[in-house]
């Protein structure tokens, strides 16, 4: 961390500097993106992030129907490796088409 942004007597950051720290700031993904291999990373990146989506669709969707006279809890482990397998492979076979949404959210890339 740059410790010029770092206010030593209330050992807190400069809030004028947050930008630049912040991993999810408007700059910090032009950077990344213009970065070598930024294509395959950024295609990487929306790739998993499509796939927790529709991981957590499947649970939501999964927790609405009624549970079962001999339900155990072995049982929901199971299908959350199993809800995370199928997302995984739904977004390698085109998912829902977050994947190219969130890749053209940076251009010039």
């Amino acid at each position: 961390m740059d410790t010029t942004a770092f206010n030593m007597s209330s050992n807190i950051l400069d809030p004028a500097d947050h930008l630049r720290f912040n991993p999810a700031s408007p700059q910090r993904a032009e950077d990344l993106a213009r970065s070598p291999n930024s294509t395959e990373r950024i295609h990487k990146a929306a790739q998993e992030f499509e796939s927790y989506f529709i991981s957590y669709l499947m649970k939501s969707m999964r927790e609405t129907v009624p549970k079962g006279f001999l339900e155990r809890k072995g049982e929901q482990v199971w299908y959350s490796f199993y809800d995370q397998e199928i997302a995984r492979l739904a977004t390698q076979a085109g998912g829902i088409g977050l994947t190219p949404f969130i890749e053209g959210q940076f251009p010039g890339r």
